[in-house]
């Protein structure tokens, strides 16, 4: 595999930056050399980046591109080796992000009719601004529909890149500019921490992925949308029967383990242990494969990364959490890269401060339940998947503020469609009602 070199993209044109870093792939090896923008570049950008309105067809077209067309001399199998390398996602996740996108894209005119109440006559849904200025993550390709949709709304869009995947963000830039839209709508500014918070700052609403350092910086303030952890939970009230214990699985290790609506804790009105050693037995016989594996379907992570994760496990168990998997974390390989082998915990204690601990590969932690203690232990949770033959208790979830998704039974927690929003509505951040009145008779 060659070493690529991505510099900032700003109107359409690429701007050569005399600063440069190398990403290295997991296993170590070069993968692509970065372009840093400077601050000056990203006061260009924000001063030549205004929106437009886009035709529905750009981004339909723009979906075909990114998932099958050669963009910039790289084809889409040459981007996932190389998104494979340098974030240790597996082959068939970046594979099945790609037209997950693709059909993102093709939807974006249907998602956000729905996602708004109906035209009234005198009412126009507008941006709240001119400019959004996005922080990407690198742990999935999926979120980047979120500045595509920002784009359709008649958003000017400024992406700073995920330092480990900066590659998603510039393919779907091609694709874009390629299907027709308009140059100044869109730039990518890769660059370093303080640039992200420069962006952030500037723009007229901001949207940050990151964990919980990057979510509490910025959780109150009234312009930034952050993505964090998603602390998504299973609430286990059943028999644990092979169906459940195939959903537990899935909602674990599914897509690799590696999205926020993975379940990374589940609170039982059973035993715990018995629920833990049996998900455990499960998912330990999951294959240990490279990233790059057809067949893969755990991450990888470079050998610092393992061990860091491992000592994390460690302190866990030493903390007084019972570990039921064979593995405390990722094994290495031959490539020198370490695939992440699922860990599951579990302890006697619901209260435990670290229930709710998030790490990037197939992770849970099994605590108990009981239906005295109501709602209030699960807090903030993205996706809450709900085991119960309480017909009110899916209802009471939805009620709860800080509960955002509840699925019932067996369906991935991260289940999508047009309609369906993933933590509140982003189209409802991105626009607000304005009243167009006339002297002779409102305006529909």
């Amino acid at each position: 595999m060659s070493t690529s070199i991505l510099q900032p993209l700003v109107g359409g044109e690429t701007v050569v930056c005399d600063e440069t870093v190398d990403l290295r792939g997991v296993d170590g090896v070069p993968v692509a050399r970065v372009g840093v923008a400077p601050t000056l570049l990203l006061q260009l950008a924000l001063r030549r980046v205004r929106g437009a309105a886009v035709p529905s067809e750009v981004f339909g077209r723009a979906g075909t591109l990114f998932a099958e067309a050669e963009l910039a001399g790289e084809s889409a199998d040459e981007y996932r080796r190389r998104v494979v390398a340098a974030t240790g996602l597996p082959y068939r996740v970046v594979g099945d992000g790609l037209h997950s996108v693709r059909n993102g894209l093709a939807q974006l005119e249907e998602s956000n009719a729905r996602q708004l109440p109906a035209p009234a006559p005198g009412v126009r849904w507008v941006p709240r601004g001119r400019t959004l200025g996005i922080v990407t993550p690198s742990n999935h390709v999926d979120p980047h529909l979120t500045w595509a949709r920002a784009l359709s709304l008649g958003y000017g869009v400024i992406v700073r890149p995920g330092t480990r995947d900066p590659f998603t963000p510039f393919r779907l830039a091609a694709a874009l500019l390629a299907a027709g839209l308009p140059p100044h709508c869109l730039a990518v500014v890769p660059g370093d921490h303080q640039l992200g918070e420069r962006l952030l700052d500037a723009s007229d609403l901001g949207m940050v992925y990151g964990g919980p350092a990057a979510v509490n910086r910025w959780a109150d303030h009234p312009r930034v949308l952050t993505r964090g952890p998603g602390r998504s939970t299973v609430l286990l009230d059943q028999h644990l029967s092979p169906d459940i214990v195939d959903a537990l699985a899935r909602s674990v290790a599914g897509d690799a383990g590696v999205r926020c609506a993975n379940t990374s804790v589940i609170r039982t009105s059973g035993d715990p242990a018995e629920v833990a050693d049996v998900l455990a037995a499960r998912l330990d016989a999951l294959p240990t494969l490279p990233a790059d594996h057809p067949d893969a379907v755990l991450p990888s992570f470079s050998a610092e990364q393992a061990a860091q994760l491992r000592r994390t496990v460690a302190e866990l168990e030493q903390a007084g959490f019972r570990r039921h998997s064979a593995a405390d974390g990722p094994v290495p390989l031959p490539d020198g890269s370490c695939a992440a082998r699922p860990v599951v915990l579990s302890t006697t204690d619901p209260g435990h401060p670290s229930v709710g601990t998030e790490l990037p590969f197939p992770f849970v932690v099994v605590t108990p339940w009981s239906a005295a203690d109501g709602l209030e232990p699960f807090g903030r949770t993205l996706a809450l998947s709900v085991f119960s033959d309480d017909e009110q208790l899916p209802l009471a979830a939805l009620a709860e503020p800080q509960i955002r998704r509840v699925v019932v039974g067996g369906a991935a927690p991260w289940t999508s469609g047009p309609e369906l929003p993933h933590d509140g509505s982003l189209t409802a951040f991105l626009m607000e009602p304005k009243a167009l009145l006339s002297d002779k008779e409102p305006l529909a």
